[in-house]
């Protein structure tokens, strides 16, 4: 890898900007003033050695703040029989889903679900292959989560896009597609903590993040990037808005992935409103828990230290 490469990766980190994209097809809009997107084009950030480059944990480069992050990390269409690998690493999971496809103009700019979070069965996890298996939720699901692609020049394929459009293409062959991220605002349940290691706030209760994945290569997945193939933002979702620690790929630590006592938690069988809406500032995560009246939020604004890569693909060794 070549000593200019390394530096971009190492050093190009902007604040990020959460900006338009196609709602038509599903991908959110998100504007930004032209002050915020200035500012995020000068500032850069040198990464700590250990961070969350990249979150599948086989960067190049730098150590995993988290190996393997459960739950953190997308599942790329690859090129590879439909399989992504980082370097050289299947990296792929089962995402089952459900899909809500509207073609109204803007409709990825606001979205409201409501839920009931699951509840463990009483009876204790068996291991036995034979007779009733009795499973904890987070031995089938780690991470449940509510999600849209968002708009990301600096991921794949590299493309730049228009700010809060419906003209954006986001089909998966048009190498001419809009760079694109994707958001997840992710649910984490019970009785596997700590979440540095393990998909749990605490032993009995669910709590949220809002996470943004980038991928650092062009079209058909060329030119992947070793060092940072797979950078992630990840913030709780908090009762005052403020991240645990810094959301960056390139900042993020341990703190990052340590609930604190504004971390919104919730218990099992509560009703919960989820909102996802876009802001000037960057898109917003909401959880209103209708069976406590508490609320947790998160959003993906320069303020609260969410930041991307800005990456030159030519210069690969």
């Amino acid at each position: 890898m070549g000593k200019r490469w390394a530096r971009l990766c190492a050093l190009a980190g902007s604040l990020i900007v959460i900006i338009g994209i196609v709602a038509g097809s599903g991908l959110a809009a998100s504007a930004v003033s032209a002050r915020t997107a200035a500012a995020s084009a000068s500032t850069s950030v040198a990464p700590k050695s250990t961070n969350m480059l990249d979150c599948n944990g086989h960067s190049t480069k730098y150590q995993e703040v988290r190996q393997d992050m459960v739950g953190g990390c997308t599942d790329p269409r690859g090129t590879w029989g439909g399989r992504f690998e980082d370097n050289g690493t299947y990296v792929g999971h089962d995402e089952p889903t459900v899909k809500f496809i509207s073609s109204a103009p803007g409709s990825g700019n606001d979205m409201t679900y409501v839920n009931t979070l699951g509840k463990d069965p009483q009876a204790k996890p068996t291991t036995s292959p034979h007779g009733k298996t009795v499973s904890d939720y987070a031995e089938l699901s780690p991470a449940p989560w509510f999600g849209l692609p968002i708009c990301d020049p600096g991921s794949y394929p590299q493309n730049p896009c228009t700010p809060d459009s419906d003209s954006n293409s986001g089909a998966i062959n048009d190498p001419n597609a809009a760079g694109s991220a994707f958001m997840e605002l992710q649910f984490y349940p019970p009785g596997y903590q700590p979440f540095v290691d393990g998909p749990s706030c605490d032993a009995t209760h669910w709590c949220a993040a809002l996470t943004i994945d980038s991928l650092e290569s062009q079209f058909n997945f060329a030119n992947i990037n070793p060092a940072c193939e797979e950078p992630v933002n990840f913030a709780f979702l908090q009762r005052n808005g403020v991240p645990a620690g810094p959301p960056s790929p390139q900042l993020a630590d341990v703190s990052t992935l340590t609930p604190n006592a504004e971390t919104l938690l919730m218990n099992p069988g509560d009703t919960i409103k989820v909102d996802m809406r876009d802001t000037p500032a960057g898109y917003l995560g909401v959880i209103t828990d209708l069976t406590t009246h508490q609320q947790g939020f998160m959003i993906s604004s320069a303020a609260n230290g969410f930041r991307h890569i800005l990456w030159d693909p030519t210069n690969l060794t």
